[in-house]
């Protein structure tokens, strides 16, 4: 098991932190991705005014090229984007999470509603070659968007810069 973490670009005092997990079951490739963001507070005041959150994750599995089509770069293999939107229901106190691959889940408390919303897998991200496993890597990044904005509004986010972290890089 392989387990990076890398602190995410900003001027902030504190800073962003992706946890990437890498499991081998056999020729498969599992990972998990636990992300903590200083935002995590603004996306709970969000949430009790009434606004939605968003949260993306994106895992590529990626393989080296070899030496005589190395300046070609090197292939991706398969690629995973996941989308959550979160919500507060005041009528029912809780939390929402949604996502088109994932059913609902709900949690009554704040701390159990970040960390679920914050994490991600263990998922499945590809199959590898027999025996080849050194020329694999996995890559991983996350958008959080405190607020989420509908879409007539989305002309705002071109003055409004929405930050991802940087790519996180996990050897095989």
């Amino acid at each position: 098991m392989l387990i990076l973490g890398l602190a995410a670009a900003g001027a902030r005092a504190e800073q962003a932190l992706q946890d990437l997990r890498i499991v081998l079951e056999g020729d498969r490739v599992v990972v998990s991705l636990s992300y903590s963001d200083p935002r995590a507070g603004e996306v709970l005041a969000a949430l009790e005014d009434g606004l939605a959150s968003e949260i993306q994750f994106q895992l590529r599995l990626v393989r080296r090229q070899r030496v005589p089509f190395a300046f070609l770069g090197d292939r991706l293999v398969s690629e995973l984007r996941l989308v959550r939107t979160a919500r507060y229901d005041r009528f029912q106190r809780q939390y929402r999470i949604q996502s088109p691959a994932e059913a609902e889940t709900r949690h009554e408390e704040a701390r159990g509603f970040l960390e679920a919303f914050f994490a991600l897998g263990p998922l499945p991200l590809g199959e590898l070659a027999a025996g080849e496993a050194g020329q694999y890597y996995v890559q991983s990044r996350v958008r959080l968007s405190p607020v989420k904005i509908v879409f007539p509004l989305k002309l705002i986010t071109l003055f409004y810069p929405q930050a991802s972290s940087p790519w996180l890089r996990g050897e095989l």
